[in-house]
């Protein structure tokens, strides 16, 4: 795999992880308004999509990085790694001042599941893609 291909498939799948945490994020505070019966304002404050923006680049890094190039270990072990990587990313971004907010526990929330969901996903398909073809690949154009 090319450095090109690399970078495409993380921009890709860092888009793909930043829009899951804008939906995931709307989606729980409806939820959790409805639930206590309070107001939610549907909007993001721009240090949340600073915030999410960067964290999804840095965990689509992290995925393409150990399910690309760390080709010898095993699918588990990569796994086990890049959620590792994950949880600590996200640790890390509790000490942002913005993330003391209201909505912050609603925004690491939904970017937890974002990060996840789409991240497993893509290392599911990959471990597809590499027991069909016997090829590793994280190309989210080449996964079916």
């Amino acid at each position: 795999m090319n450095k090109k291909d690399m970078e495409l498939s993380c921009k890709a799948l860092g888009a793909a992880m930043f829009l899951g945490i804008i939906c995931a994020y709307i989606a729980i505070g409806a939820a959790f308004a409805f639930v206590s019966g309070t107001d939610f304002y549907y909007h993001v404050s721009f240090a949340f999509l600073i915030q999410g923006i960067a964290v999804s680049m840095i965990a689509s890094a992290a995925w393409v990085l150990c399910f690309s190039l760390a080709k010898s270990w095993s699918f588990l072990t990569r796994y086990l790694l890049v959620l590792t990587i994950s949880a600590a990313l996200f640790a890390t971004s509790m000490l942002i001042p913005a993330i003391n907010a209201t909505e912050g526990l609603i925004w690491l929330i939904s970017g937890i599941i974002s990060t996840f969901s789409f991240g497993t996903g893509v290392a599911i398909l990959s471990s597809k893609h590499f027991k069909n073809t016997g090829a590793r690949s994280i190309l989210l154009w080449e996964l079916n």
